[in-house]
């Protein structure tokens, strides 16, 4: 078997794990839906069995044991519920792997639809771009519902999401994305953690203690602070409620004379009136503390055990890599200072500090459980105990709230490298591209490169070299023939290296670089900017580009640029694109620009920059004589020696008009 056909199995074999994966959850998931089923009937009857018994005793007294009878299925109806809540979870967390797994799946066949577009967009709201980068995200279909972003993130949290979206918009710095794509191959062979991590971060992320809502709690002010005679009440209460009780014990003894009883009996009902009053009027705002700092106990476990998935980067794993790239073993110091901050600072760790946070979320998490709630009951309206928890979780908040933001930033990292580590696995014949070292002549060059967003048996690859500096790539052609495609096919590669993923081709060697184009470009009516003024403006914005990195010796700007300035006549066209392709060759940046205009790719000023390419079209007959296009994306070297635009307008109808038309 070559390797084409090796690498073609090993990416099947993840859709079939993925499929072995969906089917075993949901016969997992059958199976605990019946007896969840089994459950609620019992719940059912015991609940009835109760009610009837109990009722039958309060008004018919036909004995104790009516009411023993009745307590019992009552007692049992409680037992009932509380074993029925650990398979109520499982049934969730079953539910929750289904949908990890399909969109693993929709992600390896570019299912778009099947794709949560609305979860993506509420996480993207939060990314803040430049103008450029904008620019850049928009003609390249970085970001959006048929996106690169949509087909490599896993992200489940809006943290992990928003750093996703900035590795890919930004530049492409070798070192930076050597430290990413060395912790990407120690991921990627980790399958079961992986889908495990990518469940428990959807959680988190669907909840109310989503982390950027979590960091945000850690820098507020505290509210006991600002209501310190809440916590004076809660102490005062809890001792008047042990007193109250203690006299109404000892009157069933003897010890307390009955009037006092009684008057212990009103000020108890008047306490509890008044600590109800205080739970449902005063405390929402603690409650809302609760849900983003610690939701649940298993919220908090959820998020020690994704922090201590950081573990997995300095794991020497065994991976076999196809293409000759640096071991698994290769450590880094960005991949080091991960592991500090989520797992090895002994103080300030996220480790130590869900650990901690752990303990009080125990204390928390009563008024949500069902094994333990009845205990809760008495413990809040005798002693607010909601408040004496709030006073654990802010003494928490004042040891670990300063570290929060750094424990997240770094999880956000870790959650990015997960995703892209899912990119790794899935696609074993995409390599990690070589970086030409600086002081070398910046050259980007392919073999095989292919287009990301299009389906493996759709896609066609082609070998590109963009540079060295003082050259630029011309690629000629007609309309629909692949130019466009080519172009966003160079610039979603270099987001895929420069995050520090895989890349679509056989193999890459690229400079570190910053992306500047002009693909799609609108005009703006409410400003009264025309579509040349407004294509002007972006190539301002291009060459403004290049002249800041001329200046940065690491780095070097390559441009993308397509059709642009078809809004003026052809002579002054071919003068103007010159002019801005001379000032991006002043200032050593490399690129291609793509035109289906012959007469600009000969004049003499732009030949003697340009290398020129070209796709083409074949236009045969059918069967009944009616001409058809057809189009086969590879590039060859020249000019185009043909063009399409009269054979298209023939082809759909709005040809040259027969002299009967005319008249």
């Amino acid at each position: 078997m070559d390797d084409d056909q090796s690498s073609k199995t090993r990416g099947n074999a993840a859709e079939s794990r993925y499929r072995d994966l969906l089917q075993a959850s949901e016969q997992r998931l059958l199976r605990l839906r019946q007896t969840d089923g089994r459950y609620a009937m019992v719940r059912l009857v015991l609940f009835a069995a109760a009610l009837v018994l109990l009722s039958f005793a309060f008004f018919a007294s036909p004995g104790v044991w009516v009411w023993v009878i009745g307590w019992s299925f009552l007692a049992g109806f409680i037992l009932a519920a509380i074993l029925n809540e650990p398979v109520r979870d499982s049934m969730e967390r079953e539910a929750r792997d289904n949908q990890v797994t399909e969109r693993l799946l929709a992600r390896m066949n570019r299912d778009w639809e099947a794709l949560d577009w609305k979860v993506a967009r509420k996480q993207l709201a939060t990314v803040r771009f430049s103008e450029h980068q904008k620019d850049v995200a928009d003609d390249l279909d970085l970001l959006g519902k048929t996106s690169l972003y949509q087909f490599v993130s896993m992200a489940g949290t809006t943290i992990g999401a928003r750093t996703l979206a900035d590795w890919l918009a930004g530049a492409a710095e070798a070192s930076v994305a050597r430290e990413r794509a060395a912790a990407i191959r120690k991921l990627a062979p980790r399958h079961e953690q992986r889908h495990r991590f990518y469940s428990l971060a959807d959680h988190v992320g669907r909840g109310t203690g989503d982390p950027d809502q979590f960091v945000r709690w850690a820098g507020e002010d505290s509210w006991l602070q600002q209501h310190r005679w809440m916590l004076t009440w809660a102490k005062i209460s809890a001792v008047l409620a042990a007193i109250l009780i203690a006299l109404l014990v000892g009157s069933r003894i003897g010890l307390t004379p009955t009037s006092v009883a009684r008057l212990a009996l009103l000020a108890g009902a008047v306490l509890v009136a008044v600590n109800v009053v205080i739970t449902t009027v005063m405390l929402g705002p603690v409650h809302q503390i609760f849900s983003i700092a610690m939701a649940s106990r298993d919220s908090v476990r959820e998020y020690r055990e994704l922090f201590s998935a950081a573990q997995w980067l300095s794991d020497d794993i065994e991976e076999r890599d196809l293409h000759g790239s640096p071991g698994a073993s290769e450590s880094t110091a960005r991949l080091d200072h991960l592991q500090q901050v989520l797992l090895h600072d002994p103080e300030r760790s996220a480790r130590t500090g869900m650990n901690a946070l752990q303990r009080v979320a125990a204390m928390g998490s009563m008024r949500s459980s069902a094994a333990t709630f009845l205990l809760y009951v008495p413990l809040q309206i005798f002693g607010l105990w909601d408040v004496r928890v709030l006073e654990k979780l802010e003494a928490w908040q004042r040891t670990y709230g300063s570290a929060v933001p750094g424990w997240f930033d770094a999880f956000g990292e870790l959650e990015a490298l997960m995703s892209l580590a899912a990119l790794r696995d899935e696609n074993p014949d995409w390599v990690f591209p070589d970086w030409v070292p600086q002081g070398e002549p910046a050259v980007f060059q392919s073999v095989g490169l292919g287009h990301p967003l299009i389906r493996d048996t759709s896609r066609v690859c082609n070998d590109v070299q963009i540079g060295p500096p003082g050259t630029v790539l011309l690629v000629t052609g007609s309309n629909m023939s692949g130019k466009s495609t080519m172009l966003r096919s160079v610039g979603l590669n270099v987001a895929l290296a420069g995050a520090g993923a895989p890349v679509c081709a056989r193999r890459l060697s690229m400079p570190s670089t910053e992306l500047a184009t002009s693909i799609r470009v609108r005009d703006n009516l409410a400003e009264g900017v025309s579509f040349y003024m407004a294509e002007l403006h972006r190539l301002k914005g291009v060459v403004d580009h290049a002249r800041e990195l001329s200046a940065r010796p690491d780095r070097v700007s390559l441009f993308l640029l397509d059709e642009i300035l078809q809004g003026t006549n052809s002579r002054e066209r071919q003068i103007a694109v010159t002019q801005v392709l001379q000032h991006l060759i002043e200032c050593e940046a490399i690129g291609a620009i793509s035109t289906h205009d012959l007469e600009l790719a000969d004049e003499p000023a732009l030949m003697k920059l340009a290398h020129t390419v070209h796709f083409r079209e074949t236009i045969e007959p059918d069967p009944d004589g009616n001409d058809q296009m057809t189009f086969d994306y590879q590039m060859r070297s020249g000019v185009s020696p043909t063009t399409n635009a009269l054979r298209l307008l023939e082809i759909v109808g709005l040809g040259r008009a027969t002299e009967k038309e005319s008249s």
